[in-house]
């Protein structure tokens, strides 16, 4: 059985900032993009008590935050810490896939001689993220990828989730689709046409009808609504 650990840096952008520039920690900042007619990136957890979201521009976000700050991003220190953190997740397993800057799976399956149960394995790796990097991430461990970046988005920011074999089942029985990662508002629409609305119910729905409707993936949403997902990391 597979051990898959998905780590999710928190608000990253905006937490690489608040580290390099002591007078922007605890207050509400909105990160940009150096033109003048640009949106958010990455707000800061207290600019999303707000209301403000990535995506917005920069009017709306003022407007739903009128003390926000605006920080124009600087990609070489996004990317230089998303170097130091995939370093630091090769310390606990060469089996490690850069899913995007802010976002890695780590293959930890068999590691538990070296560094105890897949959870204490995680604090280690959010304590040496901490005290090394002075950031925070949320960590979801699963039996694969599918269900790792379901556990890493559960419980933010600073998350530790879990999801053991033995509640796959249970956990998605009413869980909504849209919560599965690959599935999008549209599938989600076209799905809720056929009656499906939970991955309980796509993983029971006739996989012919599934193929018919959606082609080669529709097989492939199948598993997932079962919580299956043999991709490697």
């Amino acid at each position: 059985m597979r051990t898959i650990m998905h780590l999710d840096m928190n608000a990253f952008f905006a937490s690489v900032e608040q580290r390099c520039d002591p007078n922007l920690r605890g207050k509400p900042i909105a990160v940009i993009g150096s033109a003048h007619r640009t949106v958010v990136t990455t707000a800061s957890y207290e600019a999303r008590k707000f209301g403000v979201k990535t995506g917005m521009n920069k009017f709306e976000a003022k407007m739903a935050c009128p003390g926000l700050i605006f920080v124009v991003g600087d990609n070489r220190k996004y990317i230089d810490t998303s170097v130091r953190i995939l370093n630091i997740l090769k310390d606990f397993s060469p089996k490690v896939e850069a899913y995007s800057i802010d976002e890695a799976f780590v293959e930890i399956t068999g590691m538990s001689a070296l560094f105890g149960e897949p959870a204490a394995l995680a604090s280690l790796v959010k304590e040496r993220i901490r005290g090394e990097l002075g950031l925070t991430c949320s960590v979801g461990i699963a039996p694969n990828k599918l269900l790792a970046k379901l556990a890493s988005d559960m419980k933010k920011p600073d998350g530790l989730v879990e999801i053991r074999e033995g509640d796959v089942a249970t956990l998605l029985e009413p869980l909504p689709v849209g919560e599965l990662f690959g599935i999008g508002p549209k599938l989600t629409a076209h799905l809720a046409s056929l009656g499906v609305a939970t991955c309980g119910e796509l993983g029971r729905f006739p996989v012919s009808i599934l193929r018919e409707r959606f082609g080669i993936i529709g097989e492939r949403l199948t598993l997932m609504g079962q919580g299956i997902d043999a991709s490697p990391v």
